[in-house]
């Protein structure tokens, strides 16, 4: 996704403070202040600041980094906490389980930095590494734990004259994010001076305009940005566009006018729900034969790799071993942001998402869901053992498209979405939807689909769907360890019912 900046050349960035006792209250957490007062004293640039304060738990730490990168559009996320060799300190696995790309000259150069100070430095597993989307990329920085540290570690270190000794690694940020498409960042030279080749650099803002109209950041050459004109490559290839390869043969046919040809007369395939390209399928890395096909469908925004670590999660929490097939959302301008486009399954024209509803995408976009889950069953798997599911703008697709399948499935779930369309659903309700079991999930606090939508659609289900099963947490539009572990109790209660 493109980020939306307030203001052009906005930095968006993510602080991230990993404490045990901190987030449990027990004392004031100490990290996120002091990367937010350092951050504001170093850049110049516009910044849009994103705080989250959590536990020593990978799995926290893990789905806050994608939300900041993959849903918020973080441009740059600084971590403190969780980096030393204590059992509890996991910080660096979960950012590295979430990278794309490790970039291992940062955490070299900070131990180096904080080795001048003390000689535990070389305790420390601090990493950096670039997390990237089709659309968007960001880079996520472990630093130290204590104030000071963290400071020393960003500036680096200066002689008495207030000349550089040992570079800080903000230094080279700025023109990191350069490289990655992000914004031009700029920084007070007398707290870090951000350096770039002399062909990177723009002019100072004496010399150049405003910074409201300064020209964009170069994009990289190497990773051009999915433009709209993509998506319609994505879509379903109508029947009478036939590839024009068959053609030649059927034409020969009637020159020659030999006897009828079964090939010829047979209709031409029909096209696949989705291409090749857009869909991914991932399984948990211990192995083991599937005792579950999910297809699962991301967020707005994101895309399917999103999830591709969802089959080992589900292992965790002691669910089934499940085969999980996500297709890709299409690349579309919302009404929401219309210079932004995304990956979305259906636009968001109102003001509420159950506002003015976008029912000729609602509906496109639950046709081609059902018709991958027919493809699925075709190739020998039970329909029994096919779960659809998804998260968000996923979930709400997953809720309309299951109840209205015209053979049952083994379930849904939902996570953090609602139903589309609520007051259509008694008449258009399948016999083979009413009995499907439902699993969703949603968070007292979500900010982004509001829990009273989300429970008004829980009530409109239950009233066709008695196999609903509706839970909330104390959480916002994110998962949480307790939702984890109740989804897969829901995915082992389908594996166990298709068994018998």
């Amino acid at each position: 996704m493109k980020p939306p900046r307030s203001v052009e050349n906005e930095l968006i960035l993510g602080l991230v403070s990993v404490s045990d006792r901190a987030s449990r209250g027990v004392y004031e957490d100490q990290g996120i202040p002091a990367l937010e007062a350092w951050c504001r004293r170093a850049i110049t640039t516009p910044i849009k600041i994103h705080k989250r304060l959590i536990p020593d738990e990978r799995f926290d730490i893990e789905k806050t980094l994608r939300e900041l990168v993959d849903i918020i559009g973080c441009d740059l996320i600084l971590t403190t906490g969780g980096t030393g060799p204590a059992r509890r300190d996991v910080t660096p696995e979960a950012t590295l389980a979430v990278a794309t790309r490790e970039m291992p000259g940062f955490g070299e150069q900070m131990r180096a930095i904080s080795g001048h100070f003390v000689p535990t430095a070389i305790l420390s597993r601090q990493v950096g590494v670039l997390r990237e989307t089709p659309d968007h990329a960001a880079l996520i920085l472990n630093l130290p734990g204590q104030p000071k540290a963290i400071a020393e570690t960003l500036e680096g270190l200066r002689d008495e004259a207030g000349r550089p000794v040992v570079n800080g690694i903000f230094a080279a940020v700025p023109y990191c994010i350069d490289l990655i498409g992000g914004p031009y960042i700029e920084t007070d030279e007398s707290v870090v001076k951000a350096f770039r080749p002399k062909s990177a650099r723009r002019k100072s803002e004496k010399e150049a305009q405003p910074q409201e109209t300064a020209p964009a950041a170069p994009q990289p050459e190497t990773k051009p940005a999915p433009t709209p004109a993509a998506a319609p490559q994505r879509e379903p290839v109508p029947a009478e566009e036939t590839p024009r390869e068959a053609r030649p043969e059927v034409e020969s046919v009637e020159k020659k006018a030999p006897a009828p040809r079964p090939e010829v007369k047979r209709e031409a395939p029909r096209a696949p729900a989705f291409a090749p390209e857009d869909i991914l399928v991932t399984g948990p890395r211990t192995g083991g034969t599937p005792e579950l096909t999910v297809v699962w469908l991301h967020g707005m925004g994101v895309d399917n790799t999103d999830f591709a670590a969802f089959p080992d999660e589900i292992r965790q929490f002691n669910g089934p071993v499940c085969r999980f097939v996500l297709p890709n959302a299409p690349m579309r301008e919302m009404s929401m942001h219309p210079d932004y486009p995304l990956r979305a399954w259906y636009d968001v024209p109102g003001r509420r998402i159950d506002e003015n509803e976008d029912e000729l995408g609602i509906r496109e976009t639950s046709r081609r869901v059902a018709a991958l889950i027919d493809e699925i069953a075709a190739e020998g798997v039970p329909r029994s053992r096919i779960v659809l599911g998804g998260f968000s703008q996923g979930s709400a697709i997953s809720l309309f498209t299951g109840l209205r399948m015209k053979e049952p499935i083994g379930g849904v779930a939902a996570l953090s979405g609602y139903l589309p369309l609520a007051g259509r659903l008694f008449s258009e309700a399948t016999p083979a939807g009413r009995r499907t079991p439902i699993f969703m999930a949603h968070g007292d606090f979500d900010s982004v689909v509001p829990p009273v939508i989300a429970a008004r659609s829980a009530e409109v289900i239950a009233q066709v769907d008695s196999d609903l099963i509706a839970r909330t947490y104390p959480m916002d539009h994110e998962l949480c360890r307790e939702e984890m572990h109740d989804l897969a109790a829901f995915l082992r209660s389908v594996a166990d019912r298709a068994e018998r």
